[in-house]
């Protein structure tokens, strides 16, 4: 790593951008009929509601705010995938006090409703899953470093032509072996 980092600074450093921030937390609730669990899907991903929705989570944090709610259904128990931006921080904590207020608020409008959890693993939260690949989770970061061939010599103690070789046979081909 210390040698990595060397090599960069030596080059003349690294760049990087933030393409997106979206921390989830995706809660579950139940209802006594997938009717109506439909219902209140169809209630929190209306453009029209999203406004209210947003304006109550928003009140819990001066930097989390609400960019979306994507709901999933099983049966009669509603995903409910807040994605939300949150400032310098990873802000899980943050992000879950605002999805507790949107859940205090919605049970009001639906008294049936049972909160199952504050997580319902749609989040997905430290687990590999295929939702946080395709829509994203946390930071989006794209970071570019320009590391000089005399550089790859002098520090890292290598030639290019061997770490091209050994990228190929284990980022590639031993990874597609695991």
């Amino acid at each position: 790593t210390n040698r990595g980092c060397k090599a960069i600074f030596v080059s003349g450093g690294a760049t990087s951008i933030l393409l997106r921030d979206g921390m989830t937390r995706a809660p579950v609730v139940r209802f006594a009929t997938a009717k109506r669990a439909a219902e209140m899907k169809f209630f929190v991903e209306d453009p029209i509601n999203f406004e209210t929705l947003s304006l109550v989570f928003n009140k819990s944090s001066r930097f989390a705010r609400l960019q979306s709610i994507q709901c999933a259904i099983a049966g009669k128990n509603l995903y409910m995938r807040f994605s939300c931006s949150t400032g310098d921080a990873m802000g899980m904590n943050m992000v879950s006090k605002g999805v507790q207020n949107v859940l205090d608020y919605l049970q009001n409008e639906y008294p049936d409703m049972d909160v199952m959890g504050i997580s319902g693993n749609f989040c997905s939260d430290k687990k590999p899953a295929a939702v946080n690949w395709i829509e994203g989770r946390g930071k989006s970061v794209v970071c570019e470093a320009i590391i000089k061939e005399e550089v790859v010599k002098k520090v890292l103690k290598t030639e290019v032509a061997a770490l091209v070789e050994l990228n190929m046979l284990k980022n590639l081909t031993g990874s597609a072996m695991a």
